[in-house]
């Protein structure tokens, strides 16, 4: 439960990085798009070029980003179910280890009446208490051999598979480089009006 908790945190650390990045990037697109019109203005249409290939590169960064983010979302709510589940199989078992011990108490209490009421000798106590300790430290690994089975079975001991977010940046930026001349044009149209 701990580590799943920490790993929350160190998500939520990773969560707010991107996001900051991301804002980043966006306050950067339209600033590249003013910098490209004035290099037109300017008559400076290689700079203008330069700075649309610029603008489109961090368009294509920021949708990696936003991509990015949305897996950390996932992650993050796929950690805080395993979390809630931990927490209440924990109570679970504290509730039932505090049980046994009443009814371990309680069978305890009733071979020592039965031993005085019947005189057994001490090394027949001896011997129900190993036979009581060996009952429990049997019922104890059940107990741990169930709930390990129940973690594998709903998956929290399993390694989850890191989803690779690889944008495809390469088709982006030469599908990108024919828009880019497509918005020099038009660029170029509306300053000349």
């Amino acid at each position: 439960l701990i580590r799943v908790r920490k790993a929350l945190s160190e998500v939520a650390v990773a969560k707010q990085r991107l996001q900051e990045k991301a804002e980043t990037m966006r306050h950067k697109l339209p600033r590249l798009e003013l910098l490209a019109r004035q290099a037109l203005k300017e008559d400076r249409e290689d700079l203008a070029r330069l700075r649309l290939q610029r603008r489109q590169l961090a368009q294509v960064q920021l949708q990696s980003l936003n991509n990015q983010l949305l897996e950390i979302e996932r992650e993050e709510h796929r950690l805080s179910l395993a979390e809630q589940r931990l927490s209440d199989q924990l109570a679970a078992f504290y509730t039932r280890q505090e049980l046994l011990a009443a009814r371990y108490s309680a069978a305890e209490a009733q071979v020592h009446i039965g031993e005085a009421l019947a005189g057994v000798s001490e090394e027949l106590a001896d011997l129900s208490q190993a036979m009581a300790a060996a009952e429990q430290k049997s019922a104890q690994m059940e107990a741990r051999a169930a709930a390990i089975d129940r973690l594998v079975e709903e998956g929290l001991l399993e390694i989850p598979a890191a989803a690779e977010l690889v944008p495809a940046d390469a088709q982006l930026l030469a599908k990108g480089d024919m828009d880019i001349e497509t918005q020099l044009q038009a660029m170029k149209i509306e300053l000349s009006r």
